[in-house]
């Protein structure tokens, strides 16, 4: 499934769906959340009457936005062309999508297929249109691998070579997957010393940017909060954390303000808070793979 033409590292990853019989729509593919939020008046006309009295929230913790509509649900189809003309053999998944009625100009679209978000970005697995699919008669394998060329739906022996695996761990309820640990390292001269966590890792194509949430009283010193890091910082990242046994699945560098490394995000910044959402640059240097059949995510170093 290519992504749209004008998709890149910079300015997002794209698909095209038509959902509901109404017309194709391009989508941020985005792996930090769960679910596709849509503008209400693409969808067909079969579900433009609502009552505005039902609507709930939706919203991101990285951006802190929030939108207000309703869960419907619709046919999914997926991978059309920007002009479809409702003709053609495309997979299909029939789910709940999050129908935005407020803000009213909202035009754009996301396509969450992350797990173990939390919050209201996280619709569950049951909205995860990738893991509902069905292609000529067959449902495609609970999974799928995301390139800088596209997305590759339905996992299987052949396109899974090469990768490094993680194994997740179940969460309380038995329905999703939790998010593995990573650790990250900073050096520079904003501190004498190195800095060093283990946190939850998010691989998050969603963003461009690199986010570190971390506990107040364990903060980098000397860098303040919500605001992107001055060059010169050296920051490292390893999937499972480096100081385990194991290889790490994956580990790489890059300096801040150094735009010769293409796997670095835009910016890196710190709030409070656990985890590492990684911005989508990593795509730059390695594929990613998620299975929620085996419960595990890989990461693979495509050929030069």
């Amino acid at each position: 499934m290519p992504f749209t033409a004008n998709s890149n590292l910079v300015n997002g990853l794209h698909v095209s769906a038509a959902l509901g019989g109404g017309a194709s729509h391009a989508f941020l593919v985005d792996t930090g959340s769960v679910g596709i939020l849509v503008p209400r008046t693409v969808l067909g006309p079969d579900y433009q009457a609502f009552d505005p009295s039902q609507d709930i929230a939706f919203g991101y913790i990285s951006s802190g936005k929030t939108y207000q509509g309703q869960w419907v649900k619709v046919p999914v189809v997926i991978g059309v062309p920007a002009a479809w003309d409702g003709t053609g053999d495309y997979p299909v998944a029939y789910i709940e999508v999050f129908a935005v009625d407020q803000p009213a100009d909202f035009t754009g679209g996301v396509f969450g297929i992350g797990f173990g978000i939390g919050g209201l970005a996280d619709g569950g697995p049951a909205r995860n249109p990738l893991l509902h699919l069905r292609h000529q008669g067959t449902h495609l394998r609970h999974g799928y691998i995301i390139s800088t060329q596209g997305l590759d739906v339905g996992l299987a022996a052949s396109n899974m070579e090469g990768f490094s695996f993680m194994k997740l761990s179940g969460d309380a309820s038995g329905r999703d997957w939790m998010q593995p640990s990573g650790s990250v390292g900073l050096s520079g001269d904003f501190s004498p010393d190195e800095y060093y966590a283990d946190l939850p890792f998010l691989m998050d194509t969603g963003i461009s940017a690199m986010i570190l949430w971390v506990r107040a009283e364990s903060v980098p010193p000397n860098l303040p909060n919500d605001t992107a890091f001055p060059p010169g910082i050296s920051v490292t990242i390893s999937a499972p954390p480096a100081d385990m046994a194991n290889e790490p699945s994956l580990q790489y560098s890059f300096v801040t303000g150094d735009n010769n490394e293409v796997s670095a995000p835009s910016q890196v910044e710190w709030r409070v808070g656990s985890g590492i959402n990684t911005g989508r640059n990593v795509l730059a240097g390695a594929d990613y793979l998620y299975d929620a059949t085996a419960g595990r995510i890989g990461f693979r170093i495509p050929p030069a």
